[in-house]
């Protein structure tokens, strides 16, 4: 009984990562020159970011998003990311905390 338990907790958890960072969002693919003029994070790592950086982009890699996360709350933002696995994570976190993502920026032909 107890393999069970054991094993509907690790399907359960499976399937909440799976969710979090698998399952697609609902935002629009735009392109840089679309964001002209809103907040645009970028959730890319550093190394990614330096490489090849967005202008007027402010960089916040999704670790440290829930730090920084109040200097954004209520408003619209576009976000900047590298990989669908990315993006997926940003747009769940950000909305966690009260910001919208109006739309994302692919970085990479993996988006």
């Amino acid at each position: 009984m107890s393999y069970l338990i054991i094993a509907a907790f690790v399907l359960a958890a499976a399937l909440l990562i799976g969710y979090k960072r698998y399952w697609p969002v609902n935002v629009k693919r735009i392109s840089p020159d679309e964001a002209a003029g809103h907040p645009v994070i970028d959730v890319r790592d550093w190394q990614e970011a330096n490489h090849l950086p967005l202008n007027g982009a402010v960089h916040i890699p999704c670790g440290y998003l829930p730090r920084r996360a109040g200097e954004y709350g209520g408003q619209e933002v576009y976000i900047a990311a590298a990989t669908a696995v990315e993006r997926n994570f940003a747009v769940r976190l950000l909305k966690k905390y009260g910001i919208q993502v109006k739309g994302f920026i692919c970085m990479n032909e993996t988006c």
